[in-house]
């Protein structure tokens, strides 16, 4: 239909036949406004925590004033777009792709708000940015058959069988109400000059001001196209300064006063992944998920650290703030204009080395965030830049954490003139992460759904089951990796990213997956020191059991290891240090909440 056509029939009554494709379009209107508002209302109900009822009724029904018209306005676009065509056959295919676009982004936030009790925001697009198609796709299959999952499956059943129904009404009722076409299609038009406009110039004006565009006073639309902008700009910034970091971070006056250890060292992070304390024998679980780890507490080689939480629940959230100079008290601050614990290790004297079994796909990935900047980076196949692009089209290989065992590094294999000071390795395991069946090989498949109390479910049996299998691989990845470096100068730390909620929140025990409550960040921390380390440095071993203890948050890891090496920057806090004797104690824990930020730790 060209314009001049399109002017001519709207100066009929019933403007033509473009009229009637237009009054039987109108499904799509309802279709968009029901599920925002939908989304609106749960938002209230489960993002939002009001200390007053009485409150909370009065702000929904001020944004459901304020966004009725918006979101009528939006659908008459969609509604408007969808009745242009003359061909059925384009109709038809226009309906489907706005169909699926609309109730897919209606399920999708449905979901966040039911499992997180969040809207889209910047913080889960950037949990999406560093998310790959491997990781993703394990944790679609797990959430099928969850109550969450069913949840959010009837909201949109049930939306779309009432738009079913609409779209039957307005087909039987078409005839009835032709008349009123012109001035219900012009109403239509200022509502969709007015709901498309203002929602996306407020969503323009918070965008280019930098500030987070509104959760609750706009539609998915906006959410997801001004965040989804906001990320990928971070991602710019961080991509920008990652490119100059390890030139701007040269300039800063480091320096290295009265180093704990006088000779060479190997220092090594093991970097677990949603591991929680709440299912490991170590912790107090009743069923034996970790000996290995039990066995070396007992002997004495390991120190145990009781209280650690991480300051998120995700991992990008969680490492770009334990592995920089970054801690929760920084608030907006960007954590990328602090310097990095890789960084600060070089410049001191180290040489540095990534080893991961986590893929490199996603833009937020760990390695590309931190292990691109070591001097060495290895990784298990198809988890590095330069191996990805050799499995395109393939199935990757079974990823399990053993795989790193023969990649692990030694003091020996420093290049000579480098590592003045020795060598610092990161290990990144899979841990726990979702899908737990496949993070252990079929040898260590122990633990069973009847071994689990029959207060849950048998698919929630089945779930924690895995889980507890991962947690008693994950025990014997990391006892062996201690048991490797046992003959060399070797001071090892092991802490998970964040922690996993496996139907164990009293509060919600039909959840699973990412809690930001101390059910979800309670984290393991260990400390190991190889024989002949602890040999030499008595003093330090005890100093070390004095504070396994202390209430800490892994936020500081950065400020704990420098610390004890004895590097010095203008960042440096002796009361951020763990092993410091001025360490704080009393220091306020935060977790950061997606959509809201940093919130003090919750039991």
């Amino acid at each position: 239909m060209n314009l001049k056509n399109l002017v001519r029939r709207l100066t009929q009554g019933d403007m033509g036949s473009y009229g009637t494709r237009w009054r039987k379009s109108l499904w799509l209107v309802f279709l968009f406004t029901l599920s925002q508002l939908i989304l609106a209302i749960w938002a209230h109900i489960y993002a939002i925590e009001w200390a007053d009822r009485s409150a909370a009724y009065k702000e929904l029904f001020s944004v459901a004033r304020y966004l009725l018209p918006r979101f009528m306005g939006w659908g008459m676009l969609f509604s408007l777009l969808y009745s242009l065509p003359r061909s059925a056959v384009w109709r038809r295919l226009i309906g489907v792709c706005f169909t699926i676009l609309l109730v897919g982004a209606f399920a999708y936030e449905a979901f966040l708000i039911r499992m997180y009790h969040v809207l889209y925001d910047e913080s889960v697009a950037d949990i999406m940015l560093s998310t790959n198609s491997r990781e993703g796709a394990e944790y679609l299959r797990s959430l099928w058959g969850s109550w969450d999952f069913q949840v959010v499956l009837l909201s949109v059943l049930g939306v779309g069988v009432l738009t079913v129904g609409v779209a039957y009404l307005l087909r039987f009722l078409e005839p009835y109400w032709k008349r009123w076409t012109r001035l219900s299609f012009g109403v239509g038009l200022l509502l969709m000059v007015m709901g498309v406009g203002t929602l996306e110039y407020w969503g323009y004006v918070q965008y280019t001001s930098r500030y987070t565009v509104s959760t609750v006073r706009s539609s998915s639309i906006e959410r997801m196209l001004w965040s989804t902008k906001f990320a990928l700009l971070a991602a710019d910034e961080v991509a920008f300064a990652q490119l100059h970091m390890k030139e701007t971070f040269e300039h800063i006056n480091l320096s290295v006063e009265h180093p704990t250890f006088t000779e060479p060292i190997h220092i090594v992070l093991i970097l677990g992944e949603s591991t929680t304390t709440r299912y490991m024998h170590s912790y107090g679980y009743p069923l034996e998920t970790t000996p290995r780890l039990d066995s070396l507490e007992r002997a004495g080689e390991v120190i145990r650290f009781s209280d650690v939480v991480s300051p998120a629940s995700s991992t990008i959230l969680s490492n770009t703030r334990s592995l920089t100079y970054y801690t929760m008290e920084e608030g907006s601050k960007p954590w990328y204009e602090y310097p990095t614990l890789i960084g600060a290790l070089q410049k001191a004297g180290y040489y540095t080395a990534w080893v991961t079994a986590q893929d490199a796909m996603g833009i937020h990935s760990m390695v590309r965030t931190f292990g691109l900047a070591a001097d060495t980076l290895l990784g298990t196949p198809g988890t590095i830049p330069e191996q990805v692009s050799d499995y395109y089209g393939l199935d990757l290989p079974e990823r399990v954490d053993g795989q790193l065992l023969p990649l692990l590094l030694h003091l020996k294999d420093v290049p000579a003139g480098r590592g003045k000071r020795g060598l610092f390795e990161v290990l990144h395991l899979m841990g726990c992460h979702e899908s737990y069946r496949e993070r252990y090989p079929k040898t260590f498949n122990r633990f069973k759904p009847e071994d689990i109390g029959t207060r849950q479910g048998s698919e929630e049996r089945k779930y924690i089951a895995e889980y507890l299998n991962a947690v008693y691989y994950n025990d014997y990845v990391v006892a062996e990796i201690m048991n490797r470096y046992k003959e060399e100068p070797v001071l090892l730390f092991y802490f998970a990213d964040h922690g996993e909620v496996v139907y164990n929140d009293p509060k919600r025990p039909d959840f699973k997956g990412r809690s930001n409550q101390r059910v979800g960040v309670s984290v393991p921390f260990y400390v190991y020191m190889s024989p002949s380390l602890r040999t030499a440095y008595p003093e330090l071993w005890q100093q070390m059991q004095a504070a396994k203890d202390y209430p800490y948050e892994t936020d500081l890891f950065t400020h704990t290891l420098t610390g004890l090496l004895g590097i010095k920057t203008k960042y440096s806090q002796p009361r951020y240090e763990l092993f410091s004797p001025q360490y704080d104690t009393k220091r306020p824990r935060s977790i950061f909440h997606m959509g809201r930020g940093a919130m003090p730790l919750e039991e």
